[in-house]
């Protein structure tokens, strides 16, 4: 049986463990709060680049070295950026949690920040831009997060440009950590078989004083002056075989009492093969392989995205048939039998996610980050059974409207118009 801890460390730490008896292994995060859409405009990728550069090297471990301690006994380490976030994670066997707590802590406060490891790492990263450029996939993603936060500090690329990268230097990157990975703005998140004291007591012997205190940035808040009249829409023309295609819907954030309201509205729409895109424009009319929404929440905003790749000749028809799509949901609802198995998707599909000690970890992590307090899973499922089918109505009519719509596109597309005028509701 899985129980969740929240403790205090000695130097004032948030640690939070779910013991996890049964498992073989354990899984330790390290969540700044702190991300992509804090970068200084003229240095977007900041955040990235950080998380890139802190397995560079410390002051006890040479990267080559940092690999080994921690794959030499099973373990792995990953690190990923978000808008909001900056998460670090090992993952391994149980018995060597002390290695693996050494090595993520070591990283974490003593990265050296090399003046030359960073001049390699910025070829690196430009690489990997370049990489998500010749993927239509990514690169729809990138335009239609460019279409949907305007000049918000939202709307810029997390990996940053080739151009913002020639701004970051190693002081930046080291300004970076001292700021932002501090006591104030840090979680400590376990997950596995460890016994909460174990875990931190070990942490406490590691620690020593603590982290320092650091701060807590400030993010610009995301608001729509005023609803467009039409969908926003980007084009990049390629002469590809498919036309990738992505809808941006805004949904309210993270924060919102709408919140369990809007992820049964996603399940409904296009969260799995049970879903109304799905249904309509693979099994009904076969205009694609693979179609689906997913959702992006952050504290005071969201989105609704919707995505699918398709023939060119089919766009305009898989255009139709999403909006046909939404004004049915806008018009008719959802009916108690197909909300109720979208809650049983979401609960069930959540259950068995959180078998997994990294799962756990993560949700964990994010709750306190996020809300600043545990919120049992269970707090959570109560209120998606809650949920009403006059809320999803409700809501579908608030957000499917055309001037809080977006879309990008990325293919063989004639023109921005082109496409524009099939995002009619």
């Amino acid at each position: 049986m899985t129980t969740h801890h929240i403790l205090k460390l000695a130097s004032g730490e948030t640690l939070c463990v779910a013991s996890m008896p049964h498992m073989e292994s354990v899984s330790l995060g390290l969540w700044a709060g702190v991300g992509g859409r804090h970068d200084p405009a003229e240095m977007s990728g900041l955040a990235h680049f950080v998380e890139h550069m802190i397995f560079k090297g410390t002051k006890r471990r040479s990267a080559r070295r940092l690999n080994t301690d921690v794959e030499s006994v099973g373990g792995t380490m990953d690190a990923y950026t978000s808008e909001d976030h900056t998460a670090f994670f090992v993952r391994g066997p149980a018995e060597h949690f002390a290695r693996f707590a050494d090595a993520l802590l070591d990283i974490y406060r003593h990265s050296v920040f090399n003046a030359g490891d960073t001049v390699r790492e910025r070829e690196v990263i430009a690489e990997e831009i370049a990489m998500y450029k010749e993927q239509p996939q990514q690169q729809v993603e990138e335009l239609l997060w460019r279409a949907a936060w305007l000049d918000h500090p939202l709307g810029r690329p997390i990996a940053g440009t080739v151009d913002s990268l020639q701004r970051i230097h190693a002081r930046a990157l080291r300004e970076h950590a001292g700021l932002w990975f501090g006591r104030r703005n840090t979680i400590i998140s376990v997950a596995g078989r460890i016994e909460p004291q174990e875990a931190k007591k070990l942490l406490e012997k590691l620690l020593g004083h603590g982290l320092h205190a650091g701060r807590r940035p400030r993010s610009r808040p995301f608001a729509l002056k005023k609803p467009a009249r039409k969908p926003g829409v980007l084009v990049e023309k390629r002469e590809i075989d498919q036309v990738q295609l992505a809808l941006a819907i805004r949904a309210p954030g993270r924060m919102s009492e709408h919140a369990p309201v809007l992820r049964l509205l996603n399940v409904l729409l296009g969260e799995n093969t049970s879903s109304r895109l799905w249904a309509r424009l693979r099994e009904d009319h076969g205009l694609c392989y693979d179609v689906g929404s997913d959702l992006t929440t952050l504290h005071e905003t969201g989105l609704l995205h919707i995505f699918a790749g398709v023939d060119p000749d089919k766009l305009g028809r898989s255009l139709t048939v999403i909006m046909r799509e939404l004004s049915r949901l806008v018009e008719k609802g959802v009916t108690a039998r197909a909300l109720k198995g979208a809650v049983e998707y979401a609960i069930g599909s959540s259950r068995m996610a959180m078998e997994a000690p990294g799962a756990q970890m993560t949700g964990m992590a994010e709750c306190l980050l996020f809300y600043g307090r545990w919120i049992p899973i269970n707090d959570h499922y109560k209120l998606l059974r809650a949920v009403t089918a006059q809320q999803i109505h409700t809501l579908a009519r608030s957000m499917f409207q055309p001037g809080l719509m977006t879309a990008a596109f990325v293919g063989p597309v004639d023109s921005e118009k082109a496409v524009a005028d099939k995002l009619r509701m």
